[in-house]
């Protein structure tokens, strides 16, 4: 029987009319119990390789596991737009809405529920979900695991003993835009992963152009160099900012405040940030959710924000510094051009004074006091990102190689191939 015409009822409720050809593959896997791992790129449409699945058996359980809230938020009000049986538990339900939510998982009463990895930790909710029917686990974003298990979220390395733990073992689905073959070992390890089908789809994004961009200054005083990197942004806003949004991803909470202020008075009413400091929370959110709605334009966030949302028209993304891994990068430009109908800038910003490194070299004391593997596994990531951007490699080509995707052509358009277009003339 072929897939779609299985697939026919549960594509009909999400409103899907037709999947793609690197979708069929995981989502046959899955059907057939299959642990399975997809990388594939942003905007490929990845939710739908395990939501489909799982309407096939509505008064089964999926749990989903992601990163971020404002994912959770994101993915389960699709779900429930669509009428799906759908919800969420998070640090802001009482005790009585989530004994309530628990009771309808263990009636067959939800199809899905999410959850970040910190919530599996619960001793109660650990005890509630050992009674319901869990037929799938899902690892959104499954390259967290080992880029922040190691650090500061060492609840992602305990997923595995979770899934080892319950009554009942379910399919296990684990799915990245950035999953390097090293790192997709490690992943099936620490997720115990039982003999998976691994699917790789095209990770080329046309769309997006590469750009990186040498922000180093002669003045002597940090605030008047980073004066100067902040007029740089408004230049490039300037250039290529016309009708769509605009993502600014900054290491440090006191770069995204001072970004925003700054940003504020240039353009008023279109600004909004997104960090952990900001309080209350639902200020936070409220921010997030605007962006998200098109009401402002501009985002400065820190790393998290982002993950997996679809935000369709973004057409500049820039990093005001050096990310911290190539995973973050990837991810980050990710964002950029979902919509596929105009080109998406990208531009990364680096610095030879040694600014962003003293960032990360606190960032590294920190990991040093959690683990010597976080500090390793830090130290490793920001020197790939070191030689992505000091490589005259096409940029394109390079992300691709590096995620495992053999390519030969060059994109023709990032700042590499520039210079090599204006050295052959």
């Amino acid at each position: 029987m072929k897939p779609n015409y299985i697939l026919k009822p549960a594509m009909n409720q999400l409103r899907i009319e037709q999947l793609r050809a690197h979708q069929l593959k995981p989502i046959q896997s899955l059907i057939q119990g299959n642990d399975t791992i997809v990388a594939a790129g942003t905007g490929s449409g990845k939710s739908l390789i395990y939501q489909l699945p799982a309407l096939l058996h509505p008064d089964k359980l999926t749990l989903v596991i992601e990163p971020t809230l404002s994912l959770i938020y994101d993915q389960v009000n699709v779900l429930q737009e669509h009428n799906i049986e759908a919800d969420y538990i998070d640090s802001f339900h009482n005790k009585k809405e989530v004994s309530n939510i628990l009771r309808k998982v263990r009636a067959g009463e939800l199809t899905f529920l999410y959850v970040t990895p910190e919530r599996l930790q619960s001793n109660d909710f650990r005890k509630e979900i050992l009674q319901a029917n869990i037929a799938m686990v899902v690892v959104d974003e499954c390259h967290c695991v080992t880029e922040w298990g190691y650090s500061f979220r060492e609840a992602y390395l305990k997923i595995g003993e979770f899934i080892d733990a319950l009554p009942q073992r379910p399919v296990v689905c684990a799915c990245s835009a950035t999953l390097p073959e090293d790192r997709r070992l490690q992943v099936e390890q620490l997720l115990s992963l039982d003999h998976p089908k691994v699917f790789r789809s095209d990770l080329s994004r046309k769309n997006l152009v590469l750009l990186k961009k040498d922000v180093t200054s002669r003045k002597k005083s940090l605030e008047k160099r980073l004066e100067e990197r902040i007029k740089e942004v408004k230049k490039c806003i300037e250039k290529y900012h016309k009708d769509g949004s605009v993502v600014i991803y900054a290491l440090i909470t006191g770069y995204v405040d001072a970004l925003f202020n700054y940003l504020n008075d240039l353009y008023p009413g279109q600004v909004v940030r997104c960090h952990a400091q900001i309080k209350p929370e639902s200020a936070r959110h409220r921010m997030e959710l605007d962006f998200l709605q098109g009401k402002r334009k501009i985002m400065v966030a820190t790393s998290a924000f982002g993950m997996g949302i679809d935000i369709p028209d973004v057409e500049l993304v820039i990093h005001f510094n050096t990310p911290l891994s190539m995973m973050d990068y990837i991810q980050q430009i990710g964002r950029g051009g979902r919509d596929q109908q105009v080109n998406a800038h990208c531009i990364l910003f680096y610095d030879r004074n040694g600014d962003d490194e003293k960032i990360v070299k606190s960032f590294r004391k920190k990991a040093g006091q959690h683990s010597p593997m976080a500090k390793k596994q830090l130290d490793e990531n920001y020197n790939e990102v070191w030689e992505f951007l000091e490589s005259t490699e096409c940029m394109a080509r390079y992300i691709l190689l590096y995620q495992g995707q053999e390519e030969t052509k060059s994109c023709k358009c990032c700042t590499n191939c520039a210079k090599m277009r204006r050295g052959a003339r």
